[in-house]
C-alpha cells in the first residue's frame, strides 16, 4: 500500500506525517507515550482501502522536532489540530488513541468538538489513574514506574523513539500531574457519535486481577462518553492491542466509520469482527 510522507509546520514544531489511502472521514491515529507512527503502519495500511489514514510522530518522536511546549494534553491536542490544518485534512475526523493517546484525543475533542465524527480508544489511559491503580499494580509495573525518569535519562535516543530527554520527560511529568478533575469530557458529551472502547484481556501478563478490574472500570466509564458506544474486551491481547490483535483494532475502526457514514447506531452495525477474540459489554 502506497503512502505519502511529509514534514509539516505545526506551531513551533516540525512534524513528520504519513498519509495512507483516500476518502472521508479521515482516521487519525495518536500513539501511546513513547510510541511512534511506524508501530501503527500495519493498521493504517489495512484501513487505507476504506479511507484516508493519518499517522504522525508527536514532537519529539521519530524525525519530528523537539517539543517547545509543556506537553500537556491540550498542548498536544492543539499541535495535532495544526498538523491536520497543514496536511489539508478535512474535518470531522475519526480519532484513534492508544494508552496516553486516548488522553490526547479526548483533549482534542474537548477543544474541537465539532471536528470529531467518532472515536476509538485502545486500552486508553485516564486522568487520575495513578491514584486509582497505585496500590494494586503488579510489581513489574511499580518498579518500572519508579525508574521511568532515570530510564529515560539513561537510554539512547533510538530507544526513546527519537525523543530528546527534556521533551519526553516533560510529557511524562504532564501525564503524571493529571487528576480526575482534568478530564476534558464527561458522560454523554460525545452525544451519539460512535465510540468504541477496547480493553486488554484479563489475566494477561500486564496485569494482576485487581489491577485489571480497576482498569476495566475506568475504561467502562469512558464508554459512557457517548450514547452510541461499544465496550469490547480483547480475548488474547495485552496493553498493545494493535500488536497482539491488530484485526480487533481494525474492525473497531471500520465499525465506527460505518456508523459515521450511514448514520446507524453501533448496535445496528454488524461487528466486523468479534468472534472468539473479543467480547462486547453493555454500556447502558
Amino acid at each position: 500500500m502506497s503512502s505519502r510522507a511529509a514534514q509539516v509546520e505545526a506551531g513551533p514544531h516540525r512534524i513528520s506525517v504519513t498519509l495512507f489511502g483516500s476518502g472521508e472521514p479521515a482516521v487519525i491515529i495518536e500513539p501511546a507515550f513513547g510510541g511512534d507512527a511506524e508501530s501503527w503502519r500495519g493498521v493504517a495500511e489495512a484501513l487505507a482501502e476504506e479511507t484516508t489514514v493519518v499517522t504522525y510522530d508527536r514532537a519529539a518522536y521519530g524525525s519530528s522536532s523537539r517539543a517547545l511546549d509543556n506537553r500537556a494534553p491540550d498542548d498536544i491536542a492543539r499541535n495535532l489540530h495544526e498538523v491536520l490544518d497543514a496536511a489539508g485534512i478535512a474535518r470531522p475526523v475519526v480519532l484513534v488513541g492508544h494508552s496516553a493517546g486516548g488522553v490526547y484525543v479526548r483533549a482534542f475533542a474537548g477543544l474541537y468538538d465539532t471536528e470529531v465524527a467518532g472515536m476509538v480508544l485502545v486500552d486508553s489511559s485516564t486522568e487520575g489513574q495513578a491514584q486509582i491503580l497505585r496500590d494494586c499494580l503488579p510489581w513489574r509495573a511499580r518498579f518500572f514506574e519508579a525508574v521511568t525518569l532515570p530510564f529515560l535519562i539513561a537510554v539512547s535516543r533510538e530507544i526513546r523513539n527519537g525523543a530528546d530527554r527534556r521533551s519526553i520527560m516533560r510529557e511524562h511529568r504532564a501525564l503524571k500531574r493529571l487528576t480526575m478533575a482534568d478530564q476534558p469530557l464527561h458522560k454523554g458529551e460525545l452525544g451519539d457519535r460512535p465510540l468504541v472502547v477496547l480493553t486488554r484481556s484479563p489475566g494477561n501478563s500486564d496485569t494482576v486481577p485487581e489491577d485489571w478490574r480497576r482498569w476495566h472500570r475506568l475504561n467502562a466509564a469512558l464508554a459512557h462518553l457517548s450514547a452510541n458506544s461499544r465496550h469490547v474486551i480483547a480475548d488474547r491481547a495485552g496493553h498493545y492491542i494493535h500488536d497482539d490483535d491488530p484485526q480487533l483494532v481494525i474492525a473497531a475502526i471500520k465499525d465506527v466509520l460505518c456508523s459515521v457514514r450511514t448514520g446507524s447506531r453501533l448496535d445496528d452495525v454488524t461487528p466486523t469482527r468479534t468472534g472468539p477474540s473479543a467480547t462486547d459489554e453493555p454500556t447502558g
